[in-house]
């Protein structure tokens, strides 16, 4: 059978497809992804299409020939002379037609034949799935039986758990009592401070720090009150639980109850401190004659209201700028410093680093990053629209082949080249080729081609 088409599947990265049937004219070539026509290609000879954008990793491509059969290639007419070409032509035009009218046909009898096969195994399923449906309709019914008992069961198991809990609550309550009466009952050994707990202490050892300073940090120590702090005033009792390998707090109290109040030579010191006050005072005349009056005041010295109106507040001086963030949050005076808006002469060369691009399907290119580029091509590539782009930037880019060669790169239409004309780059293995840009706005980036630079 004659070749009316080629098919391949998409990788993500490839953008170029030969094919290897003949055709009358260009638009005979058709061209689908996953059983959908595109037009998004071009092609780059006569037997090879481009896609502008490669096609996805696992879509069906499709390239095939629709002759034209809508007239003749050629028309004669009474007492023209008749060419060989043009016969040529007509016949071949018959043939196309009459080669792809057959791969039409094949495919629509094999897709029937398909369809016929997967309506008997249909109809095998459905039969299946009836006998199925009666089977489950027979174990529901033994389900609902069995939820049924199962539904008795979960109420006798929830009045079980609540008797359960009433037990657990009760026997709780016997656990704290039966632990405040062994805190009662133990045998506590004084120690001077915290630092004198054992180190290795055996089950059931108690004990009293007479100076509980810092014994909120010491472990292992459980059962400690939430914000209790040690103090060389306060006792604090513990004992040690081999079971759980810690100490566990019992209790705290006044070292010396006695020290909370005043003794009778305090007493005495502080009424005779109260009655020596009376030798001290001032009396009014004394006061008005030495020192300053309210009306004084008001008359000879600044008023809230006058420093208020006069003289900047402590929350004004908040929004000036302080000396000492001069240099570090605040750019310091500097006569060589450049302005973006006045004409500027340059006494020591500008230059900017190159922005390495990622090599991708498509390449993508941010100009707010830098003027100058560069990229070595692993594949066919395409030159995406930029992002971030100003009219009047201007810059290269550095396209390289990589240690391959032969790689090809499309452009977005974006990009536009002297008589419109998109270039080829140099396909030497690690060979080297500019792209020289200006940008006129958003849409248009001129480009001129420097090709091979050795």
């Amino acid at each position: 059978m004659a070749v009316t088409q080629n098919t391949y599947t998409g990788n993500g990265s490839t953008v170029l497809y030969s094919f290897t049937f003949p055709y009358l004219e260009t638009t005979d070539i058709k061209v689908s992804l996953d059983g959908t026509i595109t037009t998004a290609y071009t092609l780059a000879n006569a037997t090879t299409i481009q896609f502008n954008t490669a096609p996805a990793n696992g879509v069906a491509i499709r390239i095939y020939r629709v002759t034209d059969d809508a007239a003749l290639a050629a028309q004669f007419y009474p007492g023209s002379a008749i060419r060989s070409q043009d016969l040529n032509d007509n016949f071949t035009q018959n043939l196309y037609v009459t080669q792809e009218a057959n791969r039409d046909s094949t495919s629509a009898l094999s897709t029937a034949s398909t369809a016929a096969t997967n309506a008997t195994t249909a109809i095998s399923t459905a039969n299946a799935a009836s006998a199925t449906a009666a089977s489950a309709s027979s174990t529901a019914s033994s389900a609902a039986s069995s939820a049924a008992s199962a539904v008795s069961t979960a109420n006798a198991a929830s009045a079980s758990a609540a008797s359960a809990v009433s037990t657990a609550n009760s026997a709780n309550t016997t656990a704290s009592t039966a632990l405040s009466a062994v805190s009662e009952a133990l045998s506590y050994t004084p120690v001077a401070n915290v630092a004198a707990i054992p180190g290795s202490p055996t089950n059931g050892d108690a004990i009293r720090v007479l100076n509980s300073t810092g014994i909120q940090s010491f472990t292992p120590l459980s059962g400690i009150p939430g914000g209790f702090v040690g103090d060389s005033g306060l006792s604090v009792e513990i004992y040690y639980s081999g079971t759980s390998s810690t100490w566990v707090w019992s209790r705290y109290f006044p070292t010396d109850p006695e020290s909370r109040y005043a003794s009778g030579a305090d007493m005495t010191q502080a009424q005779s401190d109260i009655l020596g006050l009376d030798t001290q005072k001032l009396d009014v005349t004394t006061a008005a004659s030495t020192y300053l009056t309210q009306s004084n005041a008001s008359s000879t010295y600044l008023t809230q209201s006058n420093a208020a109106s006069t003289y900047q507040t402590q929350a004004g001086m908040s929004s000036y700028v302080p000396t000492s963030a001069i240099g570090t949050t605040v750019q310091s005076y500097d006569a060589d410093t450049a302005k973006t808006d006045v004409a500027q002469t340059f006494t020591a060369a500008q230059r900017g680093a190159y922005v390495t691009l990622t090599d991708a399907a498509t390449i993508a290119t941010d100009m707010s990053l830098g003027n100058q580029f560069q990229v070595t091509l692993g594949g066919n590539r395409t030159l995406g629209a930029p992002t971030n782009v100003v009219a009047g930037q201007s810059g290269v880019i550095r396209v390289v082949q990589d240690g391959t060669g032969s790689r090809t790169l499309a452009y977005n239409s974006v990009f536009k080249f002297p008589g419109g004309t998109a270039p080829t780059l140099t396909t030497t293995a690690n060979a080297v080729d500019l792209l020289a840009y200006h940008v006129e706005s958003t849409t248009r980036i001129a480009v001129r081609f420097i090709g091979d630079v050795k």
